[in-house]
C-alpha cells in the first residue's frame, strides 16, 4: 500500500514537472517571436491582388520596401492585440510584421504610436468658448 502511494505521488510530480517545463517553453517561443518582429509602415493593401506592402528597415539599417503575398494562415492584429481583418490596415499604418521562411505570417498594429485625444477635446472646447 505504502509502495503504490509513494510509486502514485512520483508519477504526480513528474507529470506536473512535464507541464511547467512546457509552459516555460510556450513563454520562449512567444518572446523569440516578440524579438523577430520588425517595425513597419504600410505603403499600399491590395486585397484584390492579395498582397500587401511594407516600408522598413533592412539588416544594414537602409530603409527598403517589401511586398509580402498574403496567404490564408497569416494573422492579423489591431493595436488591442485582438485578432482583425485585412481591412483594418491602410496605407500609413505602422505595424509590426513577422516573418518565417520569407513569408508573412503576422501583422500587428503597432501600439506604441498612439495618438493622444486629449489634445483634440482641450482644441474643441477652446474653441465653443465665447470670447469675453
Amino acid at each position: 500500500m505504502f509502495r503504490r502511494c509513494l510509486g502514485s505521488a512520483a508519477v504526480v510530480s513528474l507529470l506536473l514537472l512535464g507541464v511547467a517545463v512546457k509552459a516555460e517553453d510556450a513563454k520562449k517561443k512567444e518572446a523569440d517571436k516578440d524579438k523577430q518582429r520588425a517595425k513597419a509602415t504600410i505603403t499600399k493593401v491590395d486585397p484584390k491582388a492579395g498582397t500587401i506592402t511594407v516600408k522598413m528597415k533592412d539588416k544594414g539599417g537602409k530603409d527598403a520596401e517589401k511586398t509580402y503575398k498574403l496567404a490564408e494562415d497569416v494573422v492579423y492584429f489591431d493595436s488591442t492585440g485582438r485578432v482583425a481583418r485585412l481591412d483594418v490596415f491602410q496605407s500609413g499604418d505602422d505595424v509590426l510584421v513577422l516573418e518565417q521562411e520569407g513569408k508573412l505570417k503576422e501583422v500587428r498594429k503597432d501600439q506604441s504610436k498612439k495618438t493622444d485625444n486629449k489634445d483634440k477635446k482641450t482644441d474643441s472646447k477652446e474653441k465653443s468658448a465665447p470670447d469675453k
